[in-house]
């Protein structure tokens, strides 16, 4: 958010005036996870990524990248929040990487072996056809589920925003959709609905490449 917006909810909302540098540095002091900043279309009509991501202007509108050519400052930028650092934390922790263990105690349970009724995504097609494809082969392995949707910052309807939301399938059904245990992968700013979406996928998209191909994670 600008300097203004965060002023006008700290005045509307606090007692107490934090200055939005401090409140930055203590939020990153708490939480050792940083986003990646992708420069993208002031249109939302595509991020440089990819093929593009050596563009000077969009190839879909023709809108200039850069608000300062010479020192290459992007106009818009996208955040990308990659999930191996996530994860390290949360399997760093003894409890919770017990609670990781919910997919693989589920599918070597005997009610699972035995009865073969709808309880659990694992349960149904497409992850059957995972497995038989040779993946999920390791008791550590981690299933996501993943949505795009844009969503309103504030009331007024001016700022739209989309966010890529990851959902940990190796927690329990009644853990893993809470406001805690959900995964942001990026934010899309608005106004507009991302245009070429595939470039916006792009850094999500390599990463989970990666953690399939080096990190069992699937």
């Amino acid at each position: 958010m600008t300097n203004n917006t965060y002023h006008a909810i700290m005045e509307a909302f606090s007692e107490q005036y934090v200055s939005l540098y401090r409140a930055t540095k203590k939020l990153a002091s708490l939480v050792s996870i940083d986003p990646i900043w992708i420069d993208c279309c002031v249109k939302s009509c595509c991020a440089f990524t990819g093929n593009l991501k050596n563009l000077q202007e969009c190839p879909i509108c023709g809108e200039a990248r850069y608000k300062n050519s010479k020192k290459k400052i992007g106009k818009k930028k996208m955040a990308f929040f990659p999930l191996k650092n996530r994860f390290i934390i949360q399997y760093q922790n003894y409890n919770r990487s017990l609670e990781l263990q919910y997919r693989n105690n589920y599918i070597t349970s005997q009610k699972y072996l035995q009865n073969r009724s709808y309880g659990d995504i694992f349960d149904g097609r497409r992850y059957q056809e995972l497995v038989e494809e040779g993946h999920f082969t390791d008791y550590r392995d981690i299933a996501l589920t993943a949505s795009l949707d844009g969503y309103n910052i504030f009331k007024q309807k001016t700022d739209d925003c989309w966010i890529i939301l990851f959902i940990n399938a190796n927690l329990r059904p009644e853990n893993r959709v809470k406001r805690d245990n959900l995964l942001i992968g990026a934010l899309i700013p608005g106004p507009s609905a991302p245009g070429d979406l595939n470039s916006f996928l792009y850094p999500v998209i390599d990463e989970l490449k990666e953690l399939e191909r080096k990190y069992l994670i699937i």
